[in-house]
């Protein structure tokens, strides 16, 4: 009797001590559990399948193949953050990856996809466009290179028209001052985009509507020059084909951006601007959200 009981002890034990213990299930199902989840689209299985292959096999030959497979399912579920964070983490963890550019294009891919329209914050663009130029600068021989110059043009065209639409604004205040500065910066850091042949033909006119005819005619002539197959730059080819802007085949850009400097000093631009803020709610006033 005394056996009987100290043996049913021991098996109750032994049943105790196993139930505390989390099961461990082979590698290869695992694995393949994940995959079947990643390719179905059930992501968050996929997830929760990879991690528990890491967790329990970290050792596994598929353990980096696994951890860059977390990242996608963030990235492909729209859970952007997590795929932000999941890219870094196997970045850190793996410097020298050959996996490296489809990583950073991704990096740059989660920012682009958080980022808002032009009168918010544009942080996102900012970090986008680190991203796809150090792609390029590092691997410019890989595939992914080319696709992150054309996400770089987007990047860079949407940060222009953000500065463009603050120069704009400030220009219908009257602010003229705080307008040129904004027209400034948009000029010397991407003269290229569209959004600066916009702000070019605008300020154009206003030059024009103050009879400033030199700043008009510098306008046209560097919206020409860095734009002349579009069509605003068609179109201020038009409107100087009575005047002497051709600067000798020159880019007029400099002597534009001299002249903006020059009109810092003129009192007649230094009306104070009205405050702008993100969150116009905030104070009882309303303000454009630049």
């Amino acid at each position: 009797m005394r056996r009987r009981l100290i043996g049913a002890l021991l098996i109750a034990l032994c049943a105790f001590g196993c139930a505390g213990k989390k099961r461990v299930v082979p590698p290869e199902k695992l694995w393949s559990e994940g995959e079947d989840a990643f390719k179905d689209g059930a992501y968050e299985v996929a997830v929760d399948r990879y991690k528990a292959l890491l967790d329990q096999h970290p050792f596994d030959a598929r353990a980096e193949e696994a951890e860059l497979k977390i990242a996608q399912s963030h990235y492909l579920a729209q859970r952007y953050p997590e795929a932000i964070a999941s890219f870094g983490d196997f970045e850190r963890m793996h410097p020298t990856s050959p996996n490296l550019p489809f990583i950073e294009y991704h990096l740059g891919m989660s920012y682009l996809a958080q980022a808002s329209t032009s009168d918010r914050d544009q942080q996102a663009h900012t970090n986008a466009l680190t991203y796809f130029r150090n792609l390029t600068e590092r691997f410019p021989t890989s595939p992914f290179a080319e696709k992150a110059r054309l996400r770089m043009r987007e990047c860079r065209e949407a940060l222009a028209k953000h500065e463009a639409d603050i120069a704009a604004y400030y220009l219908r205040q009257g602010s003229l001052r705080a307008a040129e500065s904004r027209l400034r910066g948009l000029l010397t850091e991407y003269p290229e985009t569209d959004a600066s042949a916009q702000a070019l033909y605008t300020f154009a006119q206003a030059y024009a509507k103050r009879d400033e005819d030199e700043g008009a005619t510098l306008a046209l002539s560097t919206l020409v020059h860095h734009h002349p197959d579009g069509p605003l730059g068609k179109e201020a080819r038009d409107r100087l084909k009575d005047k002497d802007a051709s600067a000798g085949g020159q880019d007029p850009l400099p002597l534009l951006l001299n002249r903006l400097d020059q009109n810092r000093e003129q009192a007649d631009r230094r009306k104070v601007p009205n405050s702008v803020s993100a969150y116009p709610d905030i104070g009882g006033t309303t303000q454009p959200r630049f």
